[in-house]
């Protein structure tokens, strides 16, 4: 494996990557610099931080000092500005501390103090948000690993409330719902000698009032238009349901008018003769163009299959989904040769994400995908969640085997560690019994 490829899929998340280390790990050490700098994880509200994963790798070096330093550095000079980075770092930080590297803990408490001084001078109306508070917010979870930490949070956090009357418990929900309720009663007794630890306690008290009073006096629902409303008429799954929405649509002339009527059927698939939505899918009006191709996306028609196959060459992006839900069996070349032809990348500036989903809910249809294309998601894909549900289809289909499976055992998904491991436990013993 090349240093580029190994980046590649240090990026996916693959095992293969632990693979390639144990067999030359100085030829890569200069990638696992870099990744200690630079965030993995191409879905981290999905698939997590990935420091773990990355921590691994790591630890197949015997100067791990080194990244140590790098992922100091790194943390040091990183900046609050809504994106994921800070929270990898600190999560990467956190396992060099769990491993007893005291440097780590020293430098995650210091960005803890740093930002906790920002807090204090920011001059913000009440409610508002900022990057600096949601980093110290994750930043406190990972810190509060035990009571006497937590404590120390909570008393700070405390002091912030008494001293700022801009932050209110809604600011720190996400640590009282983590940590909070789990040391309550310690929270509870020690609250008795500090009056910031009293400050936190009474406002986190207030915070689950007004949460069971929300709950008792929710405001009536508005009424569910666009997706909301497709994604119930695809639960309801009645198609005498859908008739009067059809109707709407069809009654509508203006372009945008008919564009939002016909997003009703984004999720669920079109009653009526397709017909009027191929016509629209021609429109010179971008919304409704556009509109009239999600829905195509979810009808299986002959007509609508004929459409897709022939705008597949002049407009690929928009055809391949609905030749997806049309498919059949003679289809199979031609479905590979234009999804393998999508530049893969991380940023997914060619759309390649939604068509591998496409891919995967083709089992909604009882449709079987090519077993090349299965295998097409797995080495290509940057999300792991992909990867996992494709796995689980070739492993329905008898497609893994034990090297795929002994690769997965390294995965940055810790369900596909856990599938990998169960299959090959499972197979053991049926080797074992066959003796």
């Amino acid at each position: 494996m090349t240093k580029r490829q190994f980046k590649e899929n240090l990026l996916r998340g693959r095992g293969c990557c632990m693979q390639a280390l144990q067999e030359d790990r100085e030829n890569y050490r200069e990638v696992i610099l870099w990744a200690c700098s630079h965030s993995l994880a191409f879905d981290p509200q999905c698939e997590g931080s990935r420091a773990w994963y990355l921590y691994q790798f790591i630890c197949c070096f015997p100067d791990k000092e080194t990244f140590l330093t790098a992922a100091i550095d790194s943390f040091r000079h990183t900046r609050s500005n809504g994106n994921w980075k800070f929270l990898y770092l600190a999560e990467l930080l956190n396992q060099f501390s769990l491993d007893g590297f005291s440097a780590a803990q020293q430098a995650l408490w210091h960005k803890y103090e740093m930002l906790y001084a920002q807090l204090m001078k920011k001059k913000l109306s009440p409610g508002q948000h900022f990057p600096q508070r949601d980093d110290f917010e994750m930043l406190c979870i990972i810190l509060a690993e035990n009571k006497t930490a937590f404590i120390k949070i909570a008393e700070d956090i405390g002091r912030l409330y008494e001293k700022k009357s801009l932050y209110h418990a809604y600011d720190f929900l996400w640590l009282y719902d983590s940590r909070g309720r789990y040391y309550l009663t310690a929270l509870v007794r020690e609250a008795m000698k500090s009056r910031y630890l009293e400050k936190y306690l009474i406002i986190s008290q207030e915070y689950e009032k007004v949460t069971e009073n929300r709950k008792e006096c929710r405001p009536q629902a508005l009424p569910l238009t666009g997706v909301r409303l497709s994604l119930r008429l695809q639960r309801i799954n009645d198609p005498e349901a859908l008739l009067p929405y059809a109707e709407a649509y069809l009654g509508q002339r203006e372009p945008k008018a008919r564009a939002e009527a016909l997003t009703a059927f984004c999720r669920c698939p079109y009653p009526k003769d397709p017909l009027p939505i191929i016509k629209d899918a021609k429109s010179q009006y971008k919304s409704l163009n556009d509109a009239a191709w999600e829905a195509l996306s979810n009808i299986r028609h002959p007509l609508v299959r004929k459409f897709a196959l022939e705008e597949l060459k002049g407009n690929p992006n928009a055809a391949l989904p609905v030749l997806i839900k049309n498919y059949q069996e003679q289809d199979a070349r031609l479905l590979e040769g234009h999804i393998q032809a999508i530049p893969v990348n991380f940023r997914d500036t060619t759309g390649w994400h939604g068509i591998h989903l496409y891919i995967l809910s083709m089992k909604d249809d009882r449709q079987k995908a090519p077993a090349s294309l299965l295998s097409h998601i797995y080495e290509t894909t940057y999300c792991s969640c992909c990867r996992e549900y494709t796995l689980y289809q070739m492993g329905k289909r008898r497609l893994l085997t034990n090297k795929l499976l002994q690769e997965c055992l390294f995965d940055s998904n810790e369900e596909i560690r856990k599938y990998a491991k169960r299959i090959l436990k499972r197979r053991e013993k049926s080797t074992a019994c066959n003796k």
